[in-house]
């Protein structure tokens, strides 16, 4: 046999062997995103101002750990995203007229899949780490909750957005970059994080202008893991 068939042997026992090692802990998070999207100079200057939009999140997290200090943590989480426009539009936005004197705050459903690496320093009981990595999202759906605003805000109702209709890009990939804290409770761990994520893929051209924006936004999460081998 040549040194090229048991390279490739010696390699994936190497893999199927740090796999079966591998800590794998799985679990539950839940947290408060303030989404918005992320404009040109060219736009905000023509546009009101967008205003974000505070929503909450759930997922499903796993971590398998490759040593003490790293670990790759892949998450399934259903989140919203958007923006709010103030009272100072007089537009077509998605397809639907928004008088002026109305806001408008656009909601997105979107599953996404963020693919972390994480980084951690600390004891065996109490953990700093630092996440970063690709996400990848699906918008699912999509309204526009209408409010007037006199002396208090009035909603007005909720109107649904056909992705399809207005041609906006459903599939979407951007990044995540975060830090956090994780205690050991023996039975498993307790965590909770701050994230800023970044999209990168455009969505959608905004009237009068040919512009179009990406999501932005920040969140706090709370979450806990238990190991499973």
């Amino acid at each position: 046999m040549n040194s090229t068939p048991k390279f490739a042997i010696v390699t994936m026992l190497m893999v199927i062997a740090a796999s079966l090692q591998a800590q794998v802990s799985v679990g539950l998070k839940s947290g408060l995103n303030w989404a918005n999207v992320s404009t040109t100079e060219a736009l905000g200057s023509i546009t009101p101002d967008f205003k974000s939009l505070d929503e909450f999140n759930f997922g499903i997290v796993a971590e398998v750990g490759i040593t003490d200090y790293f670990a790759v943590q892949p998450e399934l989480n259903f989140v919203k995203k958007g923006f709010a426009l103030n009272e100072g539009l007089d537009a077509e936005l998605f397809g639907v007229n928004i008088p002026l004197g109305v806001m408008a705050e656009s909601r997105f459903n979107y599953v996404e899949v963020p693919v972390l690496a994480k980084l951690k320093v600390g004891s065996d009981r109490v953990k700093a780490y630092a996440v970063a990595g690709p996400t990848f999202g699906y918008a699912t759906s999509g309204k526009i909750d209408t409010k007037a605003k006199v002396l208090v805000e009035i909603p007005l109702g909720s109107i649904p957005i056909n992705l399809d209709n207005i041609n906006y890009e459903r599939f979407e990939v951007g990044a995540v970059v975060g830090a956090g804290v994780s205690i050991d409770t023996g039975f498993g761990q307790l965590f909770a994080d701050a994230r800023y994520s970044h999209g990168f893929t455009e969505l959608y051209d905004i009237p009068l202008v040919n512009e179009k924006v990406k999501n932005q936004g920040f969140g706090i999460n709370l979450g806990f893991m238990v190991p499973i081998n």
